[in-house]
């Protein structure tokens, strides 16, 4: 993602168009690879920790960018980066108290591409794209609402189901 945040305050001609585009093809590869890992039964639990460890990093980077620069609202980058690092938090308990490394979920996954969506959409800052813009962050808010609500009654049944290990 560090390329893609070079590009896109780096004053040129359709600087922000090439940003996006290293953003999609990340998106692309990294759904890729995680369907040939499933495919090809390359699971592992080092793969289900570091992709999607990597993934928070690097949106995190670029909404924060975003934030900077004026082209997403703090409280949008409050809200991503907070469920994020709760998500974390409680994956890592969940290890530390269990040894079990929980995978990501499909509300996650639906949530993440929105949010993928929403920051394309401010990165390339048209102003024909503005109200779908507007209307994609409240959908995206949702959706991380709804995941992570998700997630978090998994954290719960997790540890009820493993307490004798806790």
């Amino acid at each position: 993602m560090i390329p893609a945040v070079y590009f896109l305050y780096t004053p040129m001609h359709f600087h922000r168009e090439i940003a996006v585009f290293i953003v999609l093809v990340a998106m692309i590869t990294d759904a890729l690879d995680g369907y040939l890992a499933r495919m090809l039964h390359q699971i592992s639990n080092l793969g289900k920790i570091i992709d999607p460890l990597a993934d928070k990093i690097g949106v995190g980077i670029v909404v924060v960018m975003l934030t900077f620069y004026g082209d997403i609202p703090l409280w949008f980058t409050i809200v991503v980066l907070s469920r994020d690092i709760i998500i974390f938090l409680a994956g890592l308990y969940i290890k530390t108290k269990t040894g079990i490394i929980l995978q990501s979920m499909m509300s996650g996954k639906i949530a993440v591409a929105t949010l993928a969506f929403t920051i394309v959409l401010a990165m390339l800052k048209y102003p024909f794209f503005e109200k779908l813009y507007e209307g994609l962050i409240v959908v995206t808010v949702l959706l991380l609402g709804v995941s992570l609500s998700v997630y978090t009654k998994r954290f719960f049944i997790t540890l009820q189901r493993n307490k004798t290990r806790v």
